[in-house]
């Protein structure tokens, strides 16, 4: 058995590969598609140059009574899409599971190139390729606790840089041996399309593809319509966040606004290819501090979709049916 036959048999295709283990996909439940328990940024990179360190530092005890309510509203699985090198700790997701009993899903991340771990500097794609296959197949940063999914894979501002496009191409590599899914970070949305050219031009196909951050603003239909056309997720994953944020400079859209999209792409019959998730991750998120925390996926934003018309099998597809689909060793 060759080096590539022996990790490609220790995924498992049709089962989640969760921090505690591999679990089938049936019976699913409530999941939260991007969150980041722990972690903490470099504030002098962008886009965080302009935001207080402590504002970006999540910690364990910090995040753990917010999931702690996430269950208890229902929730059941959350992904967990700290980068490498942005503080990610894989021991302290396999407390959060046990205490909690939630499903988590750890992410073998890296962030647009300016945050690019040192371990990557100078690797060509196959040597990139080569490290996000061990993260999920033999474990991540040395723990033994093995990721789920890709990302989130990050671009920036402009166009997609050579390495950016670099990281891409081994995770879609990285894709096609493992069987995991791809999910991206986009800044408001940009390069989205061009994410899903260069992933695909490995030959991963598009239905492995999630496309992030399409809701920080106010989402464009268009751009999602085409995300779907060209067979790919498209991802809400700002749920909750309707504050100004100095980091993006733009006024965050609310959850009506939100809702009534979703509504509107129900009608249209593209919410089979839609998920939603919140991103959850700095210190105003958190409910002690008078954010909307983790529980606003599972309590406050089916409320108010369900009050602005969207049907409660659409939100179960895109908040369960849509996560466990991608979330499916392929």
């Amino acid at each position: 058995m060759t080096a590539a036959e022996a990790r490609a048999a220790m995924t498992a295709p049709g089962l989640i590969r969760t921090v505690l283990g591999d679990v089938p996909p049936e019976p699913w439940g409530i999941t939260n598609a991007h969150a980041h328990l722990v972690g903490g940024a470099d504030t002098s990179k962008p886009p965080f140059d302009t935001t207080d360190a402590a504002e970006l530092i999540m910690t364990i005890e910090d995040s753990l009574p917010e999931l702690e309510e996430f269950a208890r509203a229902g929730g059941f699985c959350l992904v967990d899409l700290t980068p490498m090198g942005m503080g990610r700790d894989p021991d302290a997701l396999v407390r959060a599971s046990r205490e909690t009993g939630v499903h988590i899903v750890a992410g073998a991340g890296i962030y647009h190139e300016a945050h690019h771990p040192e371990a990557i500097a100078g690797l060509d794609e196959d040597r990139i390729a080569g490290m996000i296959v061990r993260e999920i197949t033999e474990g991540m940063d040395g723990s033994g606790v093995r990721a789920g999914i890709i990302g989130e894979q990050g671009t920036f501002t402009g166009p997609m840089t050579e390495r950016e496009k670099t990281v891409f191409r081994a995770s879609a590599l990285a894709a096609l041996e493992t069987g995991a899914a791809v999910t991206t970070h986009t800044h408001l949305g940009r390069n989205a399309l061009d994410q899903i050219d260069v992933l695909t031009s490995q030959g991963l196909p598009p239905d492995q593809i999630v496309i992030g951050h399409l809701d920080d603003g106010e989402p464009d239909l268009d751009l999602i319509r085409e995300i779907i056309a060209r067979g790919a997720w498209a991802q809400f994953d700002d749920i909750g966040y309707e504050y100004y944020t100095e980091r993006l400079e733009i006024q965050m859209t609310t959850d009506v606004v939100r809702a009534r999209k979703l509504a509107r792409l129900a009608e249209e019959g593209l919410c089979d290819q839609v998920i939603l998730a919140s991103d959850f991750g700095m210190q105003r998120h958190l409910r002690a501090r008078g954010g909307p925390g983790l529980v606003v996926l599972a309590d406050g934003f089916r409320k108010t979709a369900l009050a602005e018309g969207v049907p409660v099998e659409i939100l179960d597809r895109c908040m369960i049916d849509n996560p466990a689909t991608v979330l499916t060793m392929k």
